[in-house]
């Protein structure tokens, strides 16, 4: 509650100390998001596919995440912004004849603040506040007809919360990210759940490589949750961006993770798998 109430006193600070974005130099993001997503955490904002090779499985991603309203603070030396966030991140059975049954769906919506400050000319620091909900179905490829059961003995339950996470990030040079934070779920179901979690990550990449328009990077993502007890989720992500690494362009990717399923219907089941990806960034 500390940090949300600091998010709206930077808000509601005297309009003099305020200007709009379009009387503002915004080229530090050169994208729409004040704060980028995480590029190795699967609750990012994403248009793409990914093969999992371990769970012979794909996951489709759909989402955007916008800022609505951006202000720079002290000539430009602090921005802040607020936003809203919809996506999805699906799971499809791969089966014969290119046919993707849809297995299981998470949905999310929420809002956001971000909050971004120079702090030399190499460094800078930035803070991500996000109110979400998300909730998880099962769907018709789970279900077999010939039968009349549920695919592995999984039967649809529900499953959905509703989630503070705050995450914290300091930058060097465009080149190096690190970041930390965590989440309270102040509301679960099944309601024995945990509901902390903490967050940790660090992603490197190489701006302009080759032709100046190839971005070579890599990521990893470290989440300790309480499912059982405290576990750890390992997202490593290894590829290369093509376009404004910003801003518009297509990223291609090898990923491996390892952990409790992404997915809230498999919540309490350990995923292993890797394989290639895309995601088509606007």
């Amino acid at each position: 509650m500390k940090a949300i109430s600091i998010l709206l006193a930077i808000l509601f600070v005297s309009p003099a100390g305020l200007h709009s974005q379009h009387d503002s130099d915004f080229s530090r993001t050169e994208g729409r998001l004040l704060f980028p997503p995480l590029i190795a955490h699967h609750v990012e904002p994403r248009v793409g596919m990914s093969r999992l090779l371990g769970e012979e499985r794909l996951r489709l991603d759909i989402g955007n995440s916008i800022d609505v309203l951006q202000w720079a603070i002290y000539n430009d030396e602090m921005q802040v912004a607020i936003g809203a966030d919809f996506f999805t991140w699906t799971s499809l059975r791969q089966e014969k004849d290119f046919h993707f049954p849809v297995d299981a769906v998470d949905y999310l919506f929420g809002v956001n603040a971000s909050f971004a400050r120079t702090l030399s000319d190499r460094f800078s620091a930035a803070l991500r506040l996000r109110l979400s909900h998300i909730s998880a179905h099962l769907v018709d490829g789970s279900y077999q007809k010939e039968s009349g059961t549920w695919r592995d003995g999984q039967l649809p339950r529900v499953y959905s919360r509703e989630y503070v996470d705050l995450i914290a990030a300091v930058e060097w040079s465009g080149l190096l990210r690190l970041y930390g934070g965590g989440q309270y779920i102040y509301h679960i179901d099944p309601a024995t759940l945990g509901k902390w979690s903490l967050q940790s990550g660090i992603e490197a990449v190489w701006q302009g490589a080759g032709a100046g328009w190839l971005h070579p990077y890599a990521a990893v993502d470290l989440r300790l949750i309480d499912i059982d007890g405290w576990e750890a989720a390992v997202n490593l992500q290894v590829g290369v961006k093509a376009g404004c690494w910003r801003g518009t362009g297509v990223q291609l990717y090898i990923a491996w993770f390892r952990g409790k399923s992404q997915h809230g219907e498999y919540y309490d089941q350990n995923w292993s798998y890797w394989g290639p990806g895309f995601n088509i960034d606007f």
